[in-house]
């Protein structure tokens, strides 16, 4: 088994600290060899401006045309999730995956998933989706009646 941490708040030095920290409060040493893997953004994905600025990842809340795209097609799948947590990691998840797999690279030399089942731990709720959409809906990304039929 190989745990994968997926920053949903801030990059991969930030869930490092976060990790080591907890390793910490446990008794562990925190070092930095002791906690999962975090995975971060593929440097061969073309990420738009702003999240460039940011090494690729999301900015936390803030509603974002791929995240919507990525909460859409998981939903049609039969996996719901929310937009502050469930899709941004899905959106990071999904770019290894789909980069391994569109490159034959069932072995996956740089990925961490490649050749392995995923079960994915949603730790939050869903309760907020309602609120997120209406962002989504103030930011043009999608209209009023898509959120009334979400």
């Amino acid at each position: 088994i190989r745990v994968v941490v997926i920053p949903c708040v801030g990059d991969d030095e930030y869930a490092t600290r976060q990790m080591m920290a907890l390793d910490r409060s446990v008794g562990g040493n925190g070092r930095a060899e002791d906690v999962p893997f975090v995975l971060k953004p593929r440097s061969d994905v073309e990420y738009g401006t702003a999240r460039r600025r940011s090494k690729g990842y999301f900015t936390f809340g803030e509603p974002a045309k791929a995240l919507l795209e990525t909460y859409d097609e998981m939903n049609e799948n039969g996996l719901f999730l929310d937009l502050l947590y469930g899709a941004p990691a899905w959106s990071l998840l999904l770019q290894h995956w789909r980069t391994t797999y569109d490159n034959n690279d069932r072995h996956g030399s740089d990925c961490p998933i490649a050749g392995r089942q995923v079960m994915y731990v949603h730790s939050g709720g869903l309760e907020g989706i309602a609120s997120q959409l209406t962002r989504y809906k103030h930011k043009g990304l999608m209209d009023a009646r898509t959120i009334q039929l979400s």
